[in-house]
């Protein structure tokens, strides 16, 4: 195992990116059977909270303290549901909170062995659920990066990833 490439903005590491791409794919791939595209990466100075729902878990090496944020608006995360369960549900409810703090203890896994198969040394950390409109407090001027992703339906959800 190599030591992470320590860069200048790890927003900015295609690596970083694609492992969570792969993470999220796979993940819905194998867990609910649901296709989807990925939009283009790209980087914001400000976080805006995109979702009646996300989850939320820290990411922390030796290098590196990020937070990692899956933000999902209702349609998205219900069809998601739906093919999860093949059951409709109408609205966000604890099987939703349940999904969505699965579905991110999932990706984040699956990111963090690619990671730390690379040096970065993640550490494992425990999901939190968030549900209404929330703004992330930032303590220092770091930067967002968002992966915007897209379902069959048309739907949209977001990873967002800050490192401070």
């Amino acid at each position: 195992m190599t030591a992470a490439p320590k860069l200048q903005n790890p927003l900015l590491d295609k690596t970083l990116i694609n492992s969570f791409i792969d993470g999220v794919s796979k993940t819905l791939k194998t867990m609910a059977n649901t296709d989807l595209t990925y939009g283009k990466p790209y980087v914001e100075q400000k976080f805006a909270a995109r979702g009646e729902i996300a989850g939320v878990v820290g990411m922390v090496s030796n290098q590196y303290k990020a937070t990692l944020t899956l933000s999902f608006p209702k349609p998205a995360i219900l069809l998601i549901l739906e093919n999860m369960l093949g059951e409709k549900h109408t609205d966000i409810s604890a099987e939703v909170f349940d999904a969505v703090g699965e579905l991110t203890n999932m990706i984040y896994g699956s990111a963090k062995a690619t990671l730390n198969d690379l040096g970065y040394n993640f550490e494992m950390a425990i999901p939190t659920v968030i549900q209404g409109q929330f703004i992330m407090l930032q303590h220092s001027k770091s930067a967002t990066l968002v992966i915007p992703f897209k379902l069959t339906n048309q739907a949209e959800f977001f990873i967002e990833i800050s490192v401070y």
